[in-house]
């Protein structure tokens, strides 16, 4: 036999080896079930839906632990920073081929002063041909400063700029002045650092 033949035999007795050993361990773990121990009145069947599909999964709920249910207070401070937050995303991505719409989304969430200062340039044309979008992704936000009807939001950001393809990320802070005006929180500020 020649050392070529020799060498393809060992090869091929190592590669049937691991297939069967790996085809082994497979079936042995979908045939092994899993024991869980369940305390009466912990287990808890949910629906839910996979691909289209509905099954029952089961899932241990200790039931001997309450839920903290927020204050009405803590909801409403939660949702000014969830406001600060999708501002700062929608106002901070914008593109050249998308005509201030970043700005124009952006009404709703700002009063009126904030309003009159950002959208003064949503009439110009554009005179730049290259291409430039930024895409602003908030990493955080924390509550600076809350009273009954103003609050600061201090926010940290990833700002991921293409300019005619050439991308470039920077992290930038910013604080968005929140502002309750007839029940409504909207943001009446905002410093880019």
């Amino acid at each position: 036999m020649s050392l070529r033949v020799r060498i393809f035999i060992i090869v091929s007795v190592v590669v049937l080896l691991v297939l069967s050993v790996s085809i082994f361990l497979i079936v042995k773990n979908k045939n092994k079930t899993t024991d869980t121990t369940t305390t009466p009145g912990t287990d808890t069947t949910l629906p839910s839906t996979s691909g289209g599909t509905q099954s029952d999964v089961q899932v241990l709920i200790d039931k001997g632990l309450p839920a903290k249910t927020p204050t009405p207070l803590e909801v409403e401070q939660n949702a000014v920073e969830q406001l600060a937050k999708i501002f700062v995303e929608r106002y901070g991505t914008y593109s050249t081929d998308n005509e201030f719409q970043n700005i124009k989304e952006s009404q709703t969430l700002v009063t009126k002063s904030l309003w009159s200062r950002i959208s003064v340039g949503i009439n110009a044309k554009s005179t730049s041909q290259d291409f430039l979008g930024l895409t602003t992704k908030v990493m955080s936000t924390r509550l600076a400063i809350w009273e009954d009807a103003r609050a600061t939001v201090e926010i940290k950001t990833m700002r991921t700029e293409d300019k005619g393809g050439v991308v470039s990320t920077r992290y930038q802070n910013a604080a968005v002045g929140m502002v309750k005006e007839d029940g409504v929180w909207l943001a009446n500020t905002l410093v880019w650092n």
